[in-house]
């Protein structure tokens, strides 16, 4: 038979399946003390048909543990040893894992039937494990056998040839026996006493040769989960940086690494407060909260840093912070905004944008800020140019949405036929025109956010059914189609109309109002919120100087005019109002006749449509007509302040002197003079002709 004193190998190359479905070679390594051993584990392994790589080798104490070493560079994932050897092996290499082969009460009454037929006192001799495994069961045994056990532990090898020295010199040679190690029968011989070398049972081979398989399996595990984890880490653009109880520096990856400027070596294990300066960690480990969206320095270069602490039962065992260059972050959010807004799927406009202190406009924006809070359909009910779209990209904005596009149309601008094809999209060949590929409608370039439906009264009975399906089963058909596509979107409806009133007259399904009228919000008209005036013009003017770098600003007798007026165009005729002023100003002062003259011209122009226009709102229900219904204009001369207060030569002499003056600032052309006056061109030329201007 081959000599085990050489190195002795045994390859079993079996591949082992993982639950996972991996194909895992697990590499165990069993130093056996003697050679006694190791032929029994050979047996054992080749029984087993073991699923891995096994190598045997034969080595004791000293020479255990240098063969371990070796074992570990060739890759072993754990060792499997036995007594003395398998406790030095732990002690000398603490990070290779050690299975052992344990000595039990089934390997003493085999040694002890041996021994009782060599003398009275058997005298066991192992190092701590051998000992403790046995402890208890010597006292039986003795009792049965009839004999005197006695169990000595030793911590090294050299206390071994003591032992047994000490016990031969107190109980004397005649009728002792040793039972232990190879090593352990060495010395007993050298005294002239028999010995029996403490042998183990199959069954504890292969319990240490499968605890050791788990073990294995368990540590390729976590290599794969810190592996994952470290990759993962290692490629995401934030830079994390974690500490333990003690503020030492546990995770710190490439991120980390290039934004703080600073390699892992210089920062991995050591003190945060050291390496890391202007650090708050420190901080959230004594306080136990979390900060986050903080600004702070590294390096003259500003980063947005959270930080969170690692909780176990309650307590603070470390933190971690996630930080990024601000900077970074800034041509990240401008590279998607410029994305976004080639689709115009991008929301501008916040509730900081809402111009508005008084108590009618607070209250507006306090429901919508709770309506942002929750997912359900909101219907805006406001007059025209009234901020309906302002609003809603506000309650957008401040949505769990707010990451996801926002998609605006208004439902009056578009026909019907090619309403149904931007809102659902379409195939290839659905109709003559159509886009090779198809095309996405609204509803599904709105996924994950919000869409909004502008003047959502004025579509036909038709788009109102379908309208209806996508609301209540929360998924689109294209046109020409035969699938469906699930969306997520959240709709916000808007109309200047009486929804209720029409689902009266039969011209809007009251189940898609019910639908859409889950939550709504009456937006106040400006006549209503007159105290926001002077806010709102002092806005538009700040905006003009800032991007025109002029000094204009308001008289107090401005102001005041702006604020008698009842505004029925809202805030965009009053932007066009001032935007009028501006240009006809003189000295950078915009006064009380500047205003006078800009609204009596305004007075006189007889095709703006909210003249013609009737204004109704709807809340909770209810109807209510605005006093502003309609107007011809003979009833606005009667009911006109500004323009009874002049006679009918001033009144021509004010508005000839501010056409020209618009008309100077364009340089003659007419279509632009006409929009800043706020009327159309038929209307500027007829008003021309009467004022003999050429």
């Amino acid at each position: 038979m081959k000599s085990f004193h050489d190195i002795i190998e045994m390859h079993m190359l079996l591949s082992h399946n993982w639950h996972t479905g991996d194909k895992i070679m697990n590499r165990l390594a069993i130093i056996a003390p003697d050679e006694e051993l190791a032929l029994l584990c050979k047996e054992v392994v080749k029984q087993m048909n073991c699923k891995a790589e096994i190598s045997i080798r034969v080595g004791a104490t000293n020479q255990g543990v240098a063969l371990a070493r070796i074992e570990k560079e060739k890759g072993a994932e754990v060792i499997i040893s036995r007594g003395g050897t398998a406790m030095m092996i732990r002690d000398e290499i603490p990070e290779l894992p050690v299975i052992e082969i344990k000595v039990t009460a089934y390997d003493l009454i085999y040694s002890l039937n041996s021994a009782r037929n060599l003398g009275h006192n058997v005298v066991v001799v192992g190092f701590e494990n051998v000992i403790e495994s046995i402890k208890g069961i010597d006292r039986v045994l003795q009792d049965m056998s009839r004999i005197n056990i006695i169990t000595c532990k030793v911590k090294t090898e050299e206390e071994i040839a003591e032992v047994v020295k000490s016990v031969a010199g107190s109980l004397g040679t005649e009728d002792l026996v040793f039972i232990g190690g190879n090593l352990v029968a060495e010395k007993a011989r050298e005294i002239g006493c028999p010995s029996i070398v403490l042998q183990s049972a199959a069954e504890s081979i292969v319990q240490a040769i499968n605890e050791a398989m788990l073990l294995a399996r368990s540590i390729y595990s976590e290599k794969r989960r810190t592996n994952e984890f470290k990759t993962i880490l290692d490629h995401i653009s934030d830079g994390v940086l974690a500490v333990n109880s003690k503020g030492e520096v546990t995770v710190y990856n490439n991120a980390a690494e290039k934004i703080m400027g600073r390699p892992k070596d210089e920062v991995l294990h050591f003190s945060v407060q050291d390496v890391i300066q202007n650090t708050r960690m420190h901080d959230v480990l004594e306080s136990g909260n979390e900060e986050m969206g903080v600004l702070q320095e590294i390096n003259n270069t500003t980063i947005v840093t959270n930080r969170i602490p690692i909780l176990v039962d309650g307590k603070t065992v470390g933190a971690v912070a996630t930080f990024q260059d601000v900077t970074m972050l800034q041509q990240l959010e401008q590279q998607v905004r410029r994305k976004l807004s080639r689709r115009g799927l991008v929301a501008k406009w916040t509730f900081a944008d809402i111009i508005g202190t008084g108590p009618a406009m607070t209250r507006t924006i306090k429901r919508a800020l709770k309506y942002a809070e929750v997912d359900n359909t909101i219907l805006l009910l406001a007059e025209t140019g009234s901020g309906k779209e302002m609003f809603a990209q506000s309650i957008h904005q401040k949505s769990r949405r707010k990451n996801g596009p926002f998609v605006a149309i208004n439902c009056a601008a578009l026909p019907e036929t090619l309403l149904e094809a931007e809102l659902f999209g379409y195939v290839e060949g659905a109709f003559t025109g159509a886009v090779k590929g198809g095309k996405a409608g609204l509803f599904e370039q709105a996924h994950g956010g919000t869409i909004f439906l502008d003047e959502i009264g004025e579509i036909s009975k038709q788009m109102q059914t379908l309208f209806l399906r996508v609301l209540q089963e929360k998924e689109v058909r294209r046109l020409g189609d035969d699938k469906f596509i699930p969306i997520d979107v959240r709709v916000i409806a808007a109309s200047n109309q009486n929804l209720g009133r029409l689902v009266q007259e039969g011209h809007f399904r009251s189940d898609l109002y019910y639908r859409i009228n889950v939550l709504n919000l009456e937006i106040p008209p400006l006549r209503e919120r007159k105290e926001d005036i002077p806010l709102l013009a002092a806005n538009i003017l700040k905006r003009y100087n800032r991007s025109s770098s002029q000094h204009l600003a308001f008289t107090t007798e401005a102001l005041e005019l702006l604020q008698l007026y009842d505004w029925p165009g809202n805030v965009r005729q009053l932007e066009n109002v001032l935007e009028r002023l501006i240009v006809i100003a003189e000295d950078n002062v915009i006064t009380g006749a500047n205003v006078e003259a800009a609204l009596a011209g305004e007075l006189q122009v007889d095709e703006i449509d909210y003249r013609q226009m009737t204004v109704t709102s709807s809340i909770n229900g209810s109807d209510t007509t605005n006093r502003h219904a309609t107007f011809n204009d003979k009833q606005l001369e009667e009911i006109s302040p500004q323009k009874n207060q002049y006679d009918e030569g001033l009144q021509s002499k004010i508005e000839k002197e501010t056409i020209i003056k618009v008309l100077e600032q364009v340089n003659g052309r007419r279509q632009e003079a006409a929009r800043i006056l706020g009327i159309s061109s038929t209307t500027l030329w007829r008003r021309l002709k009467k004022l003999g201007i050429d």
